[in-house]
Parts: C-alpha cells; sequence; structure tokens
C-alpha cells in the first residue's frame, strides 16, 4: 500500500474486505462495490473519483453536489468530501484513483504549471485516453508487477497527466480574434471525440465551447452534415465496432466503454446504426477471420 495505507485505514472493513485495489509506486486505484456514506473523509492526496453510474448527492467543502454518471470528481489535499446516504442501495458503479501529492505536483510543473495545482470545479468529465491510461496501468501491475519500474513510471506520467487535462481543462482557444464557424465546430467535434465515453450532454459540450446550446445546434449541422448528437453516436459506435472485432470483453464492457447507457441501449442503438445486433457482428468478422485466404 506503501503512501495509502492512511487512506485504506479510512474505508470501513467490510467495504475494504469487498474492494479490489491496485497499487502502484505513486498511483493506487480502488474498484469498491459500495459507498463510504455518513462519514465525512478529508483528502491528504490528489484524490479522483470516475463515475459510471448516477452517485449519492455528496458535500464538498461545505457545498452540496449532485453528480452524475460521466462525472470526474476532482479534490486537492485539503478538500474533504462527505456523501449522503442513498435511498436505493444498488451496487456501487465507482473508480477511485489517488496520486501522492508530490508526483502529482512534479508532473503539473513538467507540463508547464505554475504554482499549486487545483481544480476550478470538482465536477468534469473523464474521457477515453484516461480509461485507456487506467487499463494499461492496472494491466502492466498486475501482469509484471514490480519488474519494469521504467515502464510503471511512464504508465503513472501517463495517468496523471490524463487526470490534470480532465480536470483542469484549458480555454479552448487563446483571447485574441473571434474564431470562425469553422474553427468553433471543430473544437466541439474535438471535445465529443474525447468525451463520448461519459455521459455528456448538449449543454457540456457548448459549455467547453463558450456557446449557447441552442446556437451550438444551428451551427454544428452546417459544418459537420449531421446532429451533435448523432456525431457522438458516430463516435461511440466506431469505438464499439473496434472492441467487438479486436477484443473479447461482455456486451457490458463494450457499452460501458462507448458510453451507452447499458448494454440493453447499446444493442438497441448498434442495430438500428449497422442493421446487425452486436452478437451478429462480432460472430461475422470472426467467421471471416477463420475463413482460409486463396
Amino acid at each position: 500500500m506503501r503512501g495509502f495505507d492512511y487512506f485504506v485505514e479510512k474505508i470501513p472493513p467490510n467495504i475494504h474486505s469487498r474492494t479490489r485495489a491496485i497499487f502502484s509506486k505513486h498511483v493506487a486505484v480502488f474498484l469498491p462495490d459500495s459507498y463510504v456514506v455518513a462519514r465525512k473523509m478529508d483528502v491528504e492526496e490528489y484524490h479522483f473519483v470516475i463515475c459510471f453510474e448516477t452517485p449519492p448527492s455528496a458535500t464538498i467543502n461545505g457545498r452540496e453536489y449532485q453528480f452524475k454518471k460521466g462525472s470526474l470528481i476532482c479534490l486537492a489535499p485539503g478538500d474533504d468530501i462527505l456523501v449522503h446516504p442513498a435511498r436505493r442501495q444498488d451496487l456501487a458503479g465507482y473508480m477511485t484513483i489517488c496520486v501522492l501529492p508530490e508526483f502529482m505536483r512534479g508532473v503539473y510543473l513538467e507540463l508547464g504549471g505554475e504554482g499549486k495545482l487545483e481544480f476550478s470545479a470538482p465536477n468534469n468529465r473523464y474521457s477515453h485516453f484516461l480509461l485507456e491510461a487506467l487499463d494499461a496501468l492496472i494491466h502492466e501491475v498486475l501482469r509484471y508487477g514490480d519488474a519494469s519500474p521504467l515502464m510503471i513510471t511512464s504508465l503513472e506520467n501517463r495517468v496523471a497527466i490524463q487526470l490534470i487535462r480532465d480536470g483542469k481543462p484549458r480555454p479552448f482557444w487563446p483571447q485574441g480574434p473571434h474564431p470562425s464557424l469553422e474553427h468553433i465546430v471543430q473544437k466541439a467535434c474535438k471535445y465529443i471525440e474525447t468525451y463520448y465515453t461519459s455521459n455528456i450532454t448538449i449543454k457540456d459540450i457548448s459549455d467547453a465551447i463558450f456557446l449557447s446550446p441552442s446556437y451550438m445546434q444551428k451551427i454544428f449541422p452546417k459544418i459537420v452534415g449531421k446532429t451533435p448528437h448523432q456525431y457522438i453516436m458516430e463516435c461511440r459506435h466506431r469505438k464499439a465496432r473496434e472492441l467487438l472485432v479486436k477484443t473479447k470483453v461482455s456486451m457490458e464492457e463494450v457499452a460501458r466503454q462507448c458510453g451507452f447507457v447499458n448494454s440493453s441501449h447499446f444493442s438497441t442503438t448498434f442495430k438500428q446504426a449497422e442493421g446487425i445486433s452486436p452478437f451478429a457482428y462480432r460472430k461475422a468478422h470472426l467467421q471471416a477471420e477463420d475463413e482460409p485466404k486463396a
């Protein structure tokens, strides 16, 4: 557990015993099946929560928040959080990432940051880049342990950089002349391509590029030829096709990684778009690979 002993000790034994934990030198990843509720926790490290499902409401530094599916909750050392009991006791769908302060600050300074690393707001969005970085780190730790310190360090840096990018995004363009409509829509497309795995809305996209939702929905089809929602679904289906062909992960996991509500929603929208179910699509491509080539 190394530098994360204090955090582990704060987790109630009944929850800790059911929590999957992965530790590297500077990063810890926790996958619990329930929330620690009605217990205020003071944060001593950089602390992030990826919400795969809508979590209970929480009070952070005296202010109450209702996060939602797709949220990335960002806390810095000195912050405090209290999760409120939920009416429904469904299994939790979230991941907690802890990063040791000195390591995180070092990465921040290497990126050109100045002063203390703080987050403008605790509620952000996680990107598919972050999920991929975490998957790579977890795979390395579970398969090779400490056998390749250089690889571990590089993957830790990748995770920390992506947490900073997702947690404290910079303006999409510098101050200066007003950008063209093409440039604005290009930034909207880039935002969608980065965050389609989370539960983004038209308002999220509009806020990120400093436009009203109505104006964004008006100009987007003129440049791209489709609505923002259609573009989001196109990104999700593209990633889904890749996962179906190149991996053997379950339909539930494909749905999660691609930002669908659940596997049923994924199956319905995929069949509408492709004219074939995800199961049939995977089977057809596997058969094509198995057929002897002339």
